[in-house]
């Protein structure tokens, strides 16, 4: 049993520091979300996993699953909208190196499926929207990474603002 675990950790040395052999990583996220509606704004909590294919040294498309909820104020009622919502980001990224890690930027569109309660009376939207962010990436070992990012989404009649923590896995 010695020698497998050593073998493996050698093995996992020797790989290359970009650990990009397919080009394709997974992984999950979860963090804090200020969601604002109809002029008031609160926080919620939001997860999620992702999923990238590296295109270039420096791009690559990345889609995702966000799911998310919070209560905002309401203008109406003492009552709180309960808000939660379903979000499929799909982005284009632009990494830049750096020393340690990388930073990047992204944009593109998300579909969205938002339900709104309020005092019992539920609504919902759907459709799509802008999706961006940016966020710093440390790769901790060549094939696992953690990432903290920014990231926006515009869902019809609510605004989302995220801070997330990401790990991800590179094949």
């Amino acid at each position: 049993m010695k020698k497998v675990m050593m073998s493996l950790a050698i093995g996992m040395l020797s790989l290359p520091a970009s650990a990009d052999i397919l080009g394709l990583s997974v992984g999950a996220h979860a963090g804090a979300a200020r969601l604002e509606y109809d002029g008031n704004s609160d926080y919620g909590y939001e997860y999620g996993v992702d999923a990238s294919y590296r295109l270039t040294s420096i791009f690559s498309v990345n889609a995702g699953l966000a799911i998310g909820s919070g209560e905002v104020d309401s203008d109406l009622t003492s009552a709180k909208n309960d808000i939660d919502y379903t979000s499929v980001p799909i982005t284009l990224q632009a990494d830049i190196p750096l020393l340690v890690g990388s930073v990047y930027a992204k944009a593109g569109g998300n579909y969205y499926d938002v339900d709104r309660k309020l005092a019992g009376v539920k609504q919902s939207d759907d459709g799509w929207g802008f999706a961006g962010g940016a966020g710093f990436v440390l790769g901790i070992i060549p094939l696992l990474d953690v990432s903290l990012g920014y990231e926006y989404r515009d869902m019809g009649d609510v605004d989302n603002n995220a801070i997330l923590l990401s790990v991800g896995f590179s094949l």
